[in-house]
């Protein structure tokens, strides 16, 4: 489980870090802005690979957490990366992000 709570630490830096880096901005900024795109990007794909080594015991534990979906997001970021739609990105920031890191904060130990 402390591999477990490492990845899931990982998670929820990573899902504030996208908060952090689009709370001044609009969806148009994120289109317009490459490199806003490729950080959050990278902190997306972040969180899609540390949830993809948290254990199948923990997740199942978890079920709440949508690692389906949230795996399907890498899917599509790294296979088709050159076709990422960044309404779907935008949506995902606006809407699951910030679910994501209530249901994380629930679970990591608050950092000391």
């Amino acid at each position: 489980m402390q591999r477990d709570l490492q990845f899931l630490l990982d998670m929820l830096q990573s899902a504030e870090l996208v908060i952090q880096y689009t709370a001044q901005c609009s969806k148009e900024e994120l289109i317009d802005n490459i490199q806003l795109q490729d950080s959050v990007i990278r902190r997306l794909l972040v969180i899609a690979e540390a949830a993809r080594r948290v254990s199948e015991m923990t997740q199942r534990s978890l079920s709440y957490i949508s690692w389906q979906e949230i795996n399907g997001m890498r899917n599509r970021l790294v296979h088709e990366y050159d076709d990422i739609n960044l309404n779907i990105v935008w949506d995902v920031i606006q809407n699951d992000i910030p679910i994501l890191i209530q249901q994380l904060k629930l679970i990591v130990p608050p950092e000391k």
